[in-house]
């Protein structure tokens, strides 16, 4: 009786919503609101799937090629996901959403969407790969918490678990129910049979994502080296020999960690995303350049060959349009990626910079030659 009044008066002092979103779940505990999900959850395995936003999952192998899932988030007005991926990345996956808003007239609502890109008109609802059995979906709102549960026809989840939560209040409506960007998320991969997580990629984890690798040494092998080495070939041959010691080795340094990004590109789950196959082509055209250029260092001829002036034609001008192309598709490639604008304003820096060195740098020549 006394506990009922104390808890009269709060609610009268406005702090009943307050005492209601303090409802925690923990794998400690039994599921709140077994009763409310469509189907039975006993002997679940449970693990804590997002510490930051107190993502708990709850799993089992309830049949034969039949998986049940429960996912209780805190209900803070924004949508939360869990979904499936083979590499780990969000694009090319399916996810099941919740959430519970006034404008679906009170009701929690649980949806499938296919993350066939990175932008919003790429996510679409009630869409994907994943093979829900019938009338076992539901979202449940209760004491703060949501609690999104499916079940899966499947021998065995996707060995990698993706997770979101959207921003407070921007909750998807009909007719079309667009899901906006997400506030934070993640990625890890998870072993069913012993419940454990590895790292993974993702906002709000360890580790780098192979997708950063991959653009970070594109950037630096193919987009920063070359054209310093070219640079250094160009401007500075009055240091002779050591121009040639320090192109060879700029040049080197950079195709071998550019071979590194390429074998990082190909690794990478693209599907979905706009452009990538003009990106693609236009690094394999990189790459063969690049490899040709080495090649013909080696086939270099004679300073006192005839042959020798048509060789430096095709080593300058194919150089030049490598790494102006290489310039290009780091752009590209940072465009496609959704960078944030930090990287692509700091290579912009750095292109205009070194433009207008080599405009610099031109003006030099051609005034030493006249004199």
């Amino acid at each position: 009786m006394a506990g009922s009044v104390r808890l009269l008066l709060l609610c009268l002092l406005g702090f009943c919503v307050a005492v209601s979103h303090q409802k925690t779940d923990s794998c400690g505990g039994d599921l709140a609101v077994a009763r409310l999900i469509p189907f039975d959850t006993s002997a679940f395995h449970c693990i804590t799937l997002w510490k930051q936003e107190d993502f708990i999952l709850r799993y089992k192998n309830t049949a034969t090629n039949q998986w049940s899932f429960v996912l209780s988030a805190p209900d803070t007005r924004s949508w939360v996901s869990v979904g499936f991926s083979g590499k780990g990345n969000m694009v090319g996956s399916s996810a099941m959403v919740g959430w519970s808003s006034s404008s679906s007239g009170g009701k929690a609502v649980a949806k499938e969407y296919y993350l066939q890109g990175r932008s919003t008109e790429s996510v679409t609802a009630d869409d994907g790969k994943l093979t829900l059995v019938r009338n076992r979906t539901a979202t449940v709102s209760s004491s703060g918490r949501l609690y999104l549960a499916f079940e899966l026809s499947t021998d065995h989840p996707q060995p990698f678990l993706i997770y979101a939560v959207g921003n407070q209040g921007s909750l998807p409506s009909s007719p079309d129910f667009t899901l906006q960007e997400h506030r934070d998320m993640g990625s890890r991969g998870f072993n069913y049979a012993s419940a454990t997580l590895s790292s993974g990629g993702g906002s709000g984890e360890a580790g780098f994502p192979t997708e950063r690798w991959h653009g970070l040494l594109s950037m630096m092998g193919w987009g920063v080296l070359l054209p310093i080495g070219m640079m250094v070939a160009r401007y500075f041959r009055r240091q002779d020999p050591y121009w040639f010691y320090g192109h060879m080795a700029v040049q080197g340094v950079g195709f071998l960690v550019g071979i590194a990004a390429v074998v990082l590109g190909f690794r990478l789950d693209d599907d979905g995303l706009k452009n990538i196959f003009v990106h693609k082509a236009i690094g394999i055209t990189i790459l063969a350049t690049a490899s040709l250029q080495v090649t013909a260092v080696l086939a270099r001829p004679d300073k006192m060959s005839k042959v020798r002036r048509f060789w430096n034609w095709y080593h300058h001008n194919i150089g030049r349009a490598a790494i102006l192309l290489a310039i290009a598709n780091v752009f590209l490639g940072l465009t496609i990626a959704k960078e944030v604008s930090a990287y692509i304003v700091s290579y912009g820096v750095f292109v205009a910079v070194w433009v207008v060195a080599v405009v610099a740098f031109e003006f030099k020549r051609y005034y030493e030659d006249d004199d």
